[in-house]
């Protein structure tokens, strides 16, 4: 018995010291809800998967309330931009209905397969360098400190 208590410690020794089991990958669920000065509320969420330190995707998502009178605009002019968006390799954006007075806006992003310079392209000079989908090679930790600062994240 002793011997497998032995045999089981140092392993487990090993495997603290080489890292194995431990590859620093994972999910981070954020979010935050702000209220503008008209009184609409906007909920985001963003779902950030890590691989060996690096983000690997994004889901952005946000839901926003507006006057009823908007809804119906908002989206078919979110549709027209997502159709040129969703033509970037890594990319998929859409733009719903979520209720008469809101609506709700996603973005996927696959770091792995994101063509920057289509995106690049595409946003033309409306491209923000300093936007979440704009660095494909970003440590959780960065993308955290760059993009997450004033969500609650878990």
């Amino acid at each position: 018995m002793k011997k497998f208590l032995s045999i089981g410690l140092i392993a487990l020794f090993i495997f603290g010291l080489t890292g194995c089991g431990n590859d620093n990958s994972g999910t981070l669920t954020c979010t935050k809800t702000e209220t503008n000065e008209e009184g609409y509320a906007t909920e985001e969420t963003m779902i950030v998967t890590y691989k060996d330190n690096i983000v690997t995707n994004v889901e952005a998502t946000a839901i926003e309330e507006m006057d009823t009178d908007l809804v119906d605009m908002t989206v078919s002019f979110g549709q027209l931009f997502a159709t040129s968006l969703n033509e970037v390799n890594g990319l998929n954006v859409s733009y719903e209905k979520e209720s008469d007075s809101s609506v709700k806006y996603i973005m996927s992003v696959d770091f792995q397969t994101l063509d920057l310079d289509a995106l690049r392209e595409t946003f033309g000079e409306d491209f923000d360098d300093d936007s979440f989908y704009a660095n494909n090679n970003i440590t959780i930790d960065e993308f955290r400190e760059e993009n997450l600062s004033d969500y609650n994240c878990n």
